[in-house]
């Protein structure tokens, strides 16, 4: 489809924040084709279907830098035990509730997510699956559930040594399975919507054998790792206990780490293993609602940042939409130093630049920017600035008025996904009856 979309104001979230009025953006097949004076544009492509945004806001789509499409499951899910500390969230929750998934409501538990992304303005998704019961085909039945919509992905699925070493050993497959799938499906069709790394659990549940043969697999398909690391205390006590190290010592002996790895949390770092994470290039996703939900700390994102590790914003599961995270680390940090300041730059840089950077690093898809070639992925808000915004003073528009303002239009990859806040031959309502079907299911095998 090859669209032009005029009457809106342009955040191009180019180096310099550029901020453009009057202008227009041509979108060809899956790629931004030109920017330019609404009427020249208008001339030059008169039969481009026309998008008229109303003076609407125009920015590139959001990333969201580490989710759990599995964990919608959970919402309204009542615990027999209350846990008392992190390692029993994972043990009484997260562990029962992946071990209760079956291929159907792995699809329909991604589904009520990606439709939640669409509509709120996020277009690529970096996520994290687990179902030990149901691993063969998993990730496709993740797929499916975003292709059905058109969201961009990269997937993996994680691997433990909790169920059993063959368990694990099927984990690996599907990883290497699907990252080859995807490789294979880019010879053909570019840009293909998914990618696909391996994933693991975190250090204190994997055997030494499994870090090396996630890595070896990681290292063959020329993809990195997605892991959980020091997301609480325990996986450092653990993690010595048993193996004698540290949990980065050991990640990067086993070959884990590297520029195309993501270190999910990274809360509980002593400063030398900041500063290997800076060495190796690892990747580290802040997730701040997540972390005040399971009262783990927070992650000092300052020193990783002053260090150069390419710092990104996730939401762990709690939701498709990154938005509630940008607006939670905004005030996490504020209050925890009690310095009112903290944090103003450091946050847009994790969002508005690293989150792009991060997707453009692990799949090589120029996403994040309006320009020229990029891939087509923009969005369209019902922002129309009450006080006068120019690119110097876009964040703070953003952080007090864009992260609450609705999306009234979801371009990925070329294609209109969502236009006035509705998303054609979707059946919303169904999806979810079916999904709370599916869920009632999965909860009674929680049970058992």
């Amino acid at each position: 489809m090859n669209i032009l979309i005029k009457n809106v104001r342009i955040f191009t979230n180019d180096a310099q924040d550029t901020l453009l009025e009057n202008q227009a953006v041509v979108v060809e097949g899956t790629r931004i084709g030109a920017i330019g004076p609404e009427e020249e544009l208008q001339a030059r492509y008169p039969k481009y279907r026309y998008i008229d945004g109303s003076g609407r806001l125009l920015m590139p789509g959001l990333v969201n830098a580490h989710m759990h499409f599995y964990g919608t499951f959970a919402r309204g899910l009542a615990l027999r035990k209350t846990p008392r500390n992190f390692h029993e969230i994972l043990k009484e929750l997260w562990w029962k509730l992946d071990s209760a998934l079956d291929l159907e409501s792995i699809y329909y538990s991604a589904l009520v997510q990606v439709i939640s992304a669409v509509k709120h303005g996020v277009t690529s998704i970096i996520d994290h699956h687990a179902s030990p019961n149901a691993i063969d085909g998993s990730l496709d039945k993740v797929e499916e559930a975003l292709a059905l919509l058109g969201l961009r992905g990269l997937l993996c699925y994680e691997i433990s040594d909790r169920d059993g070493r063959e368990k694990c050993e099927q984990g690996l497959v599907e990883n290497e399975r699907y990252i080859r799938k995807c490789q294979q499906a880019k010879v053909s069709e570019p840009d293909y919507l998914f990618d696909g790394m391996v994933g693991l659990h975190a250090s204190f549940t994997l055997e030494d054998e499994s870090l090396r043969r996630a890595a070896e697999i990681a290292k063959a398909t020329e993809c990195g790792c997605h892991i959980h690391v020091l997301e609480d205390s325990v996986d450092a006590t653990i993690t010595r206990d048993r193996f004698g190290k540290g949990v980065i010592q050991r990640l990067a002996d086993c070959g884990v780490l590297g520029r195309k790895s993501i270190a999910a949390h990274c809360i509980h770092l002593a400063e030398t293993e900041a500063d290997m994470l800076a060495e190796t290039e690892t990747v580290v996703v802040h997730n701040p609602q997540s972390n005040m939900n399971n009262a783990v700390g927070r992650a000092d994102i300052f020193e990783l940042l002053d260090k150069g590790v390419l710092l990104g914003l996730g939401s762990d599961g709690m939701c498709a939409d990154i938005r509630p995270d940008v607006r939670t680390a905004n005030l996490l940090h504020k209050h925890d130093l009690r310095k009112a300041n903290a944090g103003w730059s450091e946050i847009e840089k994790m969002l508005l630049k690293n989150n792009p950077k991060i997707y453009q690093r692990l799949t090589g898809q120029l996403i994040g920017e309006i320009k020229e070639g990029y891939l087509a992925d923009l969005i369209l808000v019902d922002y129309w600035p009450p006080t006068p915004m120019q690119g110097e003073n876009f964040w703070g528009h953003f952080l007090f008025g864009i992260v609450d303002a609705p999306v009234n239009t979801t371009v990925i990859n070329g294609r209109l996904i969502m236009h006035n806040k509705k998303i054609a031959g979707l059946d919303e309502e169904g999806i979810a009856a079916h999904a709370r079907k599916c869920a009632e299911a999965v909860w009674k095998r929680f049970d058992y």
